[in-house]
Formats: structure tokens, C-alpha cells, sequence
């Protein structure tokens, strides 16, 4: 008898194990695979890479699927699946992109590495996962975040060589030598890298979808670098709508310049093709770097060949690289920052997730209960007491009680049981040049009942299962979703999806067509006026223009609709109409709401009526105060909402409702016709932090990025560093006063101000305000920027409050 219970404990055990483990076939396939990541199995952990998979038949004839998980952050994960079939004796070499790896998989329980590559003999749905042989297990080596990414796209790596050597705030960067199998037909496969540099490489050699995917690399937030030759035109190919110079004569610096403080470099002059080009470097008159902004991203163009010797016996090399990368990149070196998608997956999966069904009206509810108890207690006691049937409310109250909670349940299930929800919304930067729009995009669905759900977008949008909270169990998050890895746009299945449940994606939108916005606004006598005409080929909704502390709310724009404006600046003060947005202008657009940066996530306690608002608010409230994400120029804002599914979201074989808004933001230029006085303050002036060149430094937070007025440093130098905008000529225009504001003082903490006449700090005297006194031009640069210098003793980590500058002056007409 103790025999036959052991038995049935052990027949017991062995069912459970079926359910908690993993099936796999009894027999080894004979495939085997050689898997190598990135470049030279080199990663940036969160950022999309390339994976390059050997795949070696050994055996008989085989078809299935190769499954490869991807775990680009804590908040999402998916399996890429790759259909292969191979001959007998076949081999195969799979080319792929994922959106990222991190480390917080690698492990199982028992501390063996887990499997990031398998194979599904049969196909993933149907099959079974049958073991392979090789490096399944195969894990990348991750780049250090104190490190600036570079890949060096060329055909004569060491020509630039000395790049190994240059430094950016004081950190080496991570040069990667790279060539045409490097670059995938993904864009998101780009972002290992924070910086792709095309030196003596003809980018026309690469496939169409290569050009494409690195066009669209840039328009989500690359920075393309390349420098200058005869013949760039065809050289570029697909991408010469990122050419800002023709070159038509080669020279050398000291021959258009004597007085020039460069090296006699080798120089291309000639005319400026982008009519927004930023100068970012010029001896004199000639410019030496130009850059523009294309989508979230940016492109600069070197007006000399990097191979010239004489860059690599520059003593000042650090010195301009810094400043370059200063503006293309919004990496530093000195500072962690989140992946710009575990940044997003925080902010953009509330915009998706918010469906009508998720709102239940608190007052209705208490209201409902208050009626129940009024209903039950005392209005039941009075008509039973007095028709003297107290006998029966052993059933009226459980009745009562009954049709309430069907009531309450109606009220709050009516949005859900229709059919399966779908909301979809983004972030898009409109370039007027292309009449297409990028940036970054969510959907979620709302399931009315179990299964599995594939969710589908346009080609244009590229998006990735989001999970909910961290799961350590790999097997599960390994089955949660399937990426087909076929889909020029997004095909995700969800697997096991419980009733009444949201799945959410985020990622990328590419080069969507919308058409653009014609404008054409200036300024005099503080009053701003001009037209807006929408040549979209949707109708605007909200649409507002953002500047300063102003938001002029402009209403509805109809396609093929033009508006007139004139409205006066707040305070009189044209920097309001002539600078980038504070955080303000949204709270203005939308003053119902309380800003999440502000205020914190559970800030505002909304309705279901003003649920669209407050999408519409969130996403605002992410650009004004997260400019770095979308690499927006320092300049005012129009913006507006499309409400019709441009990413073209949908569910396979569901039918339910669909809910679209999408705020498009496109930088507008806002020209000053009659001069004026300004005065500008730090939220005008898009201050900057950097270790100071030369020097040492840690940033443990940078409130900069969101918003806030503080940072917490370590011991070191930095260099707070202020923005005058474009419309200042520093040439022309007069500075009548610069007033600086300490606003954390102490004796071990020392104020500088940089003199860029002298190239000299100056100490600054420890109390509230500092006006400055002399020339004032001398402490801003050719660009209209001034510097701020803070010296924290080591071993001495503490806030500062960032440094006010006011700058009162003159524009000349």
C-alpha cells in the first residue's frame, strides 16, 4: 500500500513538472549556431544592435522557427521569430535586428546562463522547442555608460585614427571601426551607436533598405557625422537631402584667414544647400561645422577631410571635439541616463493604456452606495414598519443588494464588452523639407475576452511589447509576445492574454507622409502676427503656438485651412515670443492639469470627459519638458493633434473601437521686424551641463533634463553653459546688462565666469547677485553662449541649485 502511494506521489510530481518546465523533444536537432551581437559582440545595454546567426544543418532536412528573445529594458520584452528552413547539409546566415539586450535575463535560478536563441522544429505556434547546439547561451559584451559610442563607417579606418585618442568631458570614446555589413535594414538596429561617422565611404553602395534605415536612424534621434570631399553629392546617394554644404573650392584656413586660431586645415567653401543650417564652428566668416536637426535627430557636416594630418597634432582637438558633440549628441560621458526607451516606457504607456473603461466616476460610485444604504436602512425600515411585513427583508435587501451590484458593474464594464479596444497616440516632429513626420509612438489594446491577440501597425511604425513590472521568469516572458521579424511595420502576437486585460507597445515612427505647415509669423511692437495654413491632409485639432511662457491657443485647423493671428507678448518682453517653451506654456494650453514632472504621476485625479484632455496634455507636458529626448531646436513650438490612426493600428480578426491623438510639433521661426529690448532669463537661455574640459567630474542627477532647478554633483568643475537664441547677432545687437544669480553659496563651493576674449575663468564674488562689469560680449562665444563654471572640492557631493543669468538688452532693426 506505501508502495502504490509513492507511486501515484511520483506520477503526481511528474505531471506537475510538465506544466512548470519546458517540453522539449527527446531528440537533439543536429542544428547548430555561432551567434555574435553588435559589433565585435560589442552592445550599449538598452539600445537596439544587430545579431548575425550561423545556423549549420547537420542532420536531415529541417523547417521550423528560430526564436530570439529580446529584453531591451525591465518594462519589455518579446521574442523575434525567423522562419528557416534548411536542405540537409544547408547552412544559413541570418542577418537581424533586435530593439535591445539587457542583463537582467541572463541568468536562471540555478545560475546557468539561459538560452537568448532557440528553435521551434514545426514552427513556434504549433511546434516544439528542441535543444541546439552552439552558443545559444551566447551573451554580448556591454559598453560602459561613460562612454560616447562612436562607429567609424570607412573605407580607410586608420586615416582618423587619432580619434582613438580624443577625449569628450574627459572620458575616451568607444570607437568602433565599421563596414557595409555593419548596417542593418533596420533603423532601430542603429542605436548602439550615439554617433555614426562616414569618412572616405560611399554611402550609395549600400542596398536601398541601408540608406533607409540609417535616413530613419537619424529622423528618431541619430546623429549622422561625415566630412567633406569632392563628389560628396553621389557619394550620399539615398541621403543627400542631409548634404548642407556643396564644396566648389578646396583651401586652407590661413589662406582665407591669417589671423586664424586653427591649424592651417584643409577647408571646402562654398554655398549652404539647408536654409535652417547651425553654425557650429567658423574661423571668421568660413565655416568649419554645420549642423542641422532632421526628425529628433541630427546631421553635421565637417567642411574639411578628418584623413589631414594635422587634426591629429591639434593640441586644442578636445577642446573643438567637445564642443561639436556638445550639440549633436545628448550623451555625457559623466552622467547615467535611462535608455530613451526605459524613459518612454514610464511615460507613454499611461497615454496608451488610458481607455474610458479605466475610469470609474468616484462621485457615482458613492453615490450609488449612499443611495443603496439610504434605500435599505431607512426608507425599507419605514415602509416594512409601516405596512408591518418586517418578515420580509431576509429577500428585499439581498434583491436590492443584487440589482446594485449589477448596476455598479454595468457602469463600469459598458466601455469594455463591446469588442476588443484599441488606442494608439505619438510624439511626432513634422520636417516641412520631406512633408513626413517622426518620432515616438504607443498602442495598446483593451481585450474583451482570452487568447491570443495579434496587433498590426503600418510600415512606418516599428513597436515593441511592453510588460508589466519587472518578472524574473525567463520562460515565461520568453513566450509573452512574438515579434514577427518579417513585418516592414509591427506584427506582434500576445500569447495567453487574460480577459479584460491592456497589452501596450512602444517605439518608433518613421517618415510618416502628413504633408506640412506653411507659416509665416513676426514680431514688432510686442505684438506677434502673421498666418498658419495646415497643407496636412488632416484636420489640426487644439492647436496651439508655444514660446516663452506664452501659449496662444489657436482652436482647429481644418486641412487646406489657413488662420490669421496677432497677440500680444506677456510682460512686453519679446523673449516670451522668441524662445523654446517652459514648462508653462503647457500648463497654460491645458490648465486643468498638474505637470507629472512637477507635481508627481498621481497628480491628477481626471474624469472619464476630460480623459482625451489629459492625453493630449501628457504627451505636451513630455516634449516641453523632455526636449532632449526629441533633439528639438531651441526655438518656438506650433503644435497640434491629429485624431485619426495614422499608425494604422489593428487587431487581427477583433473588431472594436479604435481612438487615435497624435501631437504634431513643428519648430517655427518667429522674425523680428521692428528691434525691441529683451530680457532673458535661465528659462530662456536652455542651460547646458558639462564637466569642464580638462577637468573631473561625476553628475549623480541632472534635473535639467526634467525640468527641475537643481542638480546633485559630485566633487569636480562643470560648466553650466546658457543659450542665447539664434535671433541675437552678437555682431550687431546690444547687451546692456548680464546679472548673474548664486543661489547656493557656501565657502567650499566657488563661482567662475568664463572669459571668452581671454580664455580665462574669473572668480566671482560669493553672494546672491553678480552683475558683470566691462565689454559683456566678451563672455559669450560666436554662438551667443555663456558660461557658468562651479567648483565642488572632492569627496564633497551635494545639490546645487542651477545658477541664474539674466540678459537685458537691444535687438537693432
Amino acid at each position: 500500500m506505501k508502495a502504490w502511494l509513492l507511486v501515484k506521489k511520483c506520477l503526481l510530481l511528474m505531471v506537475i513538472g510538465l506544466f512548470l518546465y519546458p517540453s522539449f523533444s527527446s531528440a537533439e536537432t543536429n542544428l547548430e549556431v555561432k551567434v555574435e551581437f553588435g559589433v565585435d559582440n560589442k552592445v550599449q545595454m538598452g539600445k537596439g544592435h544587430s545579431i548575425r546567426i550561423e545556423v549549420v544543418n547537420k542532420g536531415d532536412a529541417i523547417k521550423g522557427d528560430i526564436v530570439v528573445f529580446s529584453s531591451p529594458t525591465y518594462n519589455m520584452s518579446g521574442s523575434y521569430v525567423i522562419p528557416v528552413e534548411l536542405e540537409a547539409g544547408g547552412s544559413k546566415t541570418l542577418e537581424l535586428a533586435v530593439k535591445g539586450t539587457s542583463d537582467h535575463m541572463s541568468y536562471n535560478y540555478s545560475g546557468t546562463r539561459n538560452n537568448f536563441v532557440s528553435f521551434y522544429e514545426g514552427g513556434v505556434e504549433k511546434g516544439k522547442e528542441v535543444k541546439i547546439k552552439g552558443n545559444a547561451n551566447a551573451q554580448p559584451r556591454y559598453i560602459g555608460d561613460n562612454r560616447v559610442v562612436l562607429g567609424l563607417l570607412s573605407n580607410k579606418h586608420d586615416a582618423v585614427n587619432f580619434l582613438k585618442l580624443v577625449k569628450y568631458q574627459n572620458e575616451s570614446m568607444e570607437l568602433l571601426n565599421i563596414g557595409s555589413e555593419n548596417i542593418p535594414n533596420e533603423s532601430y538596429g542603429l542605436e548602439m551607436f550615439d554617433i555614426l561617422l562616414v569618412h572616405d565611404f560611399p554611402l550609395a553602395t549600400l542596398t536601398a533598405q541601408q540608406q533607409q534605415a540609417i535616413k530613419d536612424w537619424v529622423n528618431n534621434g541619430g546623429s549622422l557625422m561625415f566630412d567633406t570631399k569632392v563628389g560628396l553629392s553621389q557619394d550620399l546617394g539615398e541621403l543627400q537631402e542631409f548634404q548642407l554644404l556643396d564644396p566648389t573650392d578646396e583651401t586652407s584656413l590661413l589662406k582665407l584667414n591669417k589671423e586664424s586660431s586653427f591649424p592651417d586645415l584643409p577647408v571646402f567653401t562654398g554655398d549652404l544647400l539647408i536654409e535652417d543650417t547651425t553654425v557650429l564652428t567658423k574661423d571668421g566668416n568660413t565655416p568649419l561645422v554645420l549642423m542641422m536637426n532632421a526628425g529628433t535627430g541630427t546631421v553635421t557636416q565637417i567642411a574639411s577631410n578628418l584623413a589631414s594630418p594635422l587634426f591629429g597634432e591639434w593640441s586644442e582637438i578636445n577642446t573643438w571635439w567637445g564642443s561639436v558633440l556638445q550639440k549633436v549628441t545628448s550623451k555625457s560621458p559623466n552622467y547615467h541616463k535611462m535608455p530613451v526607451m526605459e524613459e518612454l516606457s514610464h511615460q507613454l504607456s499611461p497615454i496608451g493604456e488610458a481607455f474610458p473603461g479605466s475610469i470609474v466616476s468616484v462621485p457615482l460610485l458613492i453615490g450609488a452606495f449612499a443611495i443603496y444604504l439610504i434605500l435599505v436602512i431607512p426608507v425599507l425600515y419605514i415602509i416594512l414598519k409601516r405596512t408591518d411585513k418586517r418578515e420580509q427583508a431576509w429577500w428585499i435587501i439581498p434583491t436590492v443588494a443584487i440589482f446594485t451590484s449589477i448596476a455598479v458593474f454595468g457602469i463600469g464594464a459598458k466601455d469594455r464588452i463591446s469588442g476588443t479596444q484599441v488606442n494608439e497616440a505619438s510624439i511626432l516632429l513634422l520636417d516641412n523639407e520631406t512633408a513626413t513626420a517622426s518620432g515616438y509612438g504607443v498602442a495598446s489594446i483593451l481585450t474583451n475576452s482570452g487568447g491570443d491577440y495579434k496587433m498590426e501597425t503600418g510600415e512606418n511604425t516599428t513597436l515593441f511589447p511592453m510588460t508589466y513590472g519587472y518578472n524574473d521568469n525567463f520562460e515565461l516572458m520568453k513566450n509573452y509576445a512574438y515579434v514577427s521579424s518579417l513585418s516592414k511595420g509591427t506584427e506582434i502576437t500576445f500569447n495567453d492574454v487574460e480577459y479584460w486585460s491592456t497589452r501596450t507597445s512602444i517605439g518608433n515612427v518613421n517618415a510618416l507622409s502628413l504633408g506640412k505647415i506653411d507659416h509665416a509669423l513676426s514680431i514688432k511692437d510686442g505684438k506677434v502676427q502673421g498666418t498658419i495654413s495646415n497643407q496636412m491632409q488632416y484636420e489640426l485639432k487644439d492647436a496651439f503656438l508655444l514660446s516663452g511662457r506664452d501659449s496662444e491657443a489657436l482652436g482647429d485647423i481644418k486641412a487646406g485651412e489657413s488662420v490669421k493671428l496677432e497677440y500680444e507678448v506677456s510682460g512686453g518682453n519679446i523673449a516670451n515670443a522668441l524662445t523654446a517653451p517652459s514648462s508653462t506654456s503647457a500648463t497654460k494650453a491645458f490648465p486643468n492639469f498638474q505637470s507629472y514632472y512637477n507635481q508627481g504621476p498621481g497628480a491628477n485625479q481626471i474624469e472619464k470627459d476630460e480623459l482625451e484632455d489629459y492625453k493630449k496634455f501628457q504627451m505636451l507636458d513630455l516634449l516641453v519638458n523632455r526636449k532632449d529626448i526629441f533633439s528639438i531646436a531651441s526655438q518656438p513650438l506650433l503644435v497640434g493633434y491629429v485624431t485619426e490612426g495614422v499608425m494604422g493600428t489593428k487587431v487581427d480578426g477583433k473588431s472594436g473601437k479604435s481612438n487615435a491623438s497624435h501631437l504634431v510639433v513643428l519648430p517655427v521661426t518667429i522674425t523680428n521686424s521692428g528691434g525691441g529690448s529683451f530680457s532673458f532669463t535661465e528659462e530662456h537661455l536652455s542651460p547646458n551641463l558639462a564637466v569642464t574640459e580638462g577637468e573631473t567630474g561625476m553628475v549623480h542627477h541632472n534635473g535639467l533634463d526634467f525640468g527641475e532647478p537643481y542638480v546633485y554633483l559630485g566633487g569636480g568643475t562643470y560648466d553650466f553653459i546658457y543659450n542665447l537664441p539664434d535671433m541675437v547677432d552678437m555682431t550687431k545687437d546690444e547687451l546692456k546688462e548680464v546679472k548673474l544669480k548664486l543661489r547656493t553659496r557656501d565657502g567650499n563651493v566657488e563661482y567662475f565666469i568664463f572669459n571668452q576674449k581671454t580664455r580665462e575663468a574669473e572668480l566671482l564674488e560669493n553672494k546672491g547677485s553678480v552683475t558683470l562689469e566691462g565689454n559683456l560680449a566678451d563672455y559669450f562665444d560666436e554662438q551667443g553662449s555663456i558660461t557658468v563654471r562651479v567648483t565642488i572640492p572632492n569627496n564633497y557631493d551635494r545639490d546645487i541649485q542651477v545658477p541664474g543669468v539674466q540678459v537685458e538688452g537691444a535687438l537693432k532693426e
